[in-house]
């Protein structure tokens, strides 16, 4: 069993894990499951980098501290907002080659969009598509900062309400417990992996988005279900604006 070991350093908090040793006699069927793991964990990174489109929609802070971590491990990514690609061409181009702006149009056209938008905005945003089906949409709105979220949420959570307005997309509540600067900056050399919290009612997104991480080179802890991990990221929750590092084992 992974167990998660947590310490506290004088400038970012620290995360590690440890892999406690099998009993005896079941290490050659620990070693058959990790390989599996392994196995099905290279399977979704190839099927994701080589078929899987994304999209960011919002080119605002969020957005666009996404957009440079998509740039910066070379995965392609669209990025649009509702003034078009024109708005947007010259900061697209700033981050390099593998970051397109696009229509709206064509962002919703992606398999994984990023709703990188104000939360008084959800709404709205839902209405442009009639059918979210098959789409994965990671919400990294923040509802508590949002005038009359109270009114529209009615005890809801962010992403629960998220997907009622979005119906059929698996909702993915992640990238949001972190300042957009402090997400986007790299981690000095030899200082770890940033840690980003994923959750989801669905396993296979949560875990999609999970192994996205990794390759935009970050540290994944996944939380499960939205109503009981995702309660702690969504603000003011207990993991939002903790900047953890995943340390190397030595």
């Amino acid at each position: 069993m992974n167990q998660p070991v947590i310490g506290f350093g004088s400038h970012l908090n620290h995360i590690a894990w440890w892999r406690s040793p099998p009993p005896t006699g079941t290490r050659r069927r620990s070693r058959s499951a990790v390989s599996a793991a392994l196995s099905n964990r290279l399977e979704r990174e190839t099927h994701m980098s080589t078929d899987t489109r994304y999209a960011i929609v919002g080119t605002g802070n969020i957005g666009s501290a996404l957009a440079r971590l998509f740039a910066r491990a070379g995965v392609e990514v669209s990025i649009a907002n509702t003034r078009g690609p024109r708005s947007i061409s010259e900061l697209a181009a700033s981050w390099g080659s593998t970051v397109r702006a696009v229509t709206l149009t064509e962002a919703l056209a992606s398999d994984v969009i990023f709703m990188a938008i104000p939360f008084g905005a959800v709404e709205t945003f839902s209405n442009a598509l009639p059918d979210w089906n098959g789409k994965i949409v990671v919400d990294t709105t923040n509802a508590h900062y949002a005038p009359n979220a109270g009114d529209i949420l009615k005890g809801r959570l962010s992403s629960q309400y998220a997907a009622e307005v979005l119906p059929g997309a698996q909702i993915v509540k992640a990238f949001n417990q972190l300042p957009a600067q402090t997400l986007a900056a790299e981690v000095p050399s030899g200082q770890g992996k940033r840690v980003v919290f994923v959750s989801s009612d669905s396993d296979e997104a949560g875990s999609q988005i999970a192994e996205l991480a990794r390759t935009l080179g970050l540290s994944p802890v996944e939380l499960g279900r939205i109503d009981e991990g995702g309660r702690l990221i969504e603000a003011p929750g207990a993991l939002v604006l903790r900047n953890f590092t995943e340390q190397p084992l030595t």
